[in-house]
């Protein structure tokens, strides 16, 4: 349990962490609005081309990715998980360590998950684990291309949800926003969700394999 505690809580790199434009990867608010623009226009242009090249070929259905978005789906939950337990050890972590400072201002537990005192950088272990859910939301767009290649359909709510809640992960981490602690409930259900959809994802790939048919007949049944 130290081992794990220290990995996920007391690890230099978490402790020591600093949300700065040198210091972490894509967290300018160009590399921001370049990755949004991009996968709209780059689902919207494989939509196009798909139902170009569908409706050429006279093929209906969309295209079997195998186990590809199974496992898609089970890399998420594991890394939700992780953030999750992490956020969870941090919160303690930053209680037990800054607890004295909070005497001195009259503020309780309660008071730092719903709001930070003002002055809060984004730095330290809480912080390091925001940055790791905005980047774990760029594996999630991935799910788009998914839907469109296999269902040949692109949701207008799907690229505004995804493309929000990508850019409310960069915004806690730039301006230092509270709840991010609370919001861990919110990656909990993520986590149920993603298993959820991971079974479903399970079957649906049996779906794009050959499988035999059964004909029946007055007596007897023959399978080809």
């Amino acid at each position: 349990m130290t081992t794990f505690n220290y990995y996920l809580a007391e690890h230099p790199t978490i402790v020591n962490f600093r949300w700065s434009p040198t210091q972490s990867y894509a967290s300018t608010w160009s590399f921001l609005f370049t990755a949004v623009s991009s996968y709209i226009i780059a689902a919207v242009t494989l939509h196009l081309l798909l139902l170009i090249t569908l409706s050429l070929s006279n093929r209906r259905r969309g295209f079997s990715l195998g186990p590809i978005p199974a496992l898609h789906s089970l890399t998420i939950s594991i890394i939700s998980a992780v953030i999750f337990v992490g956020i969870l050890l941090s919160a303690a972590a930053e209680i037990r360590d800054t607890r004295w400072l909070w005497r001195r201002t009259r503020t309780t537990a309660l008071q730092w998950f719903l709001c930070f005192p003002v002055g809060t950088r984004a730095s330290g272990r809480v912080f390091f684990w925001s940055y790791a859910f905005y980047l774990s939301r760029f594996l999630h767009l991935f799910r788009t291309f998914f839907s469109v290649i296999r269902r040949r359909k692109l949701s207008f709510f799907q690229l505004i949800n995804q493309s929000s809640l990508l850019c409310i992960s960069f915004l806690w981490l730039e301006y230092s926003q509270s709840f991010q602690v609370l919001d861990g409930d919110w990656v909990a259900w993520r986590v149920f969700s993603v298993c959820r959809k991971l079974s479903s994802h399970s079957v649906r790939v049996y779906d794009g394999l050959p499988r035999r048919r059964t004909l029946y007949t007055p007596g007897q049944t023959r399978r080809l």
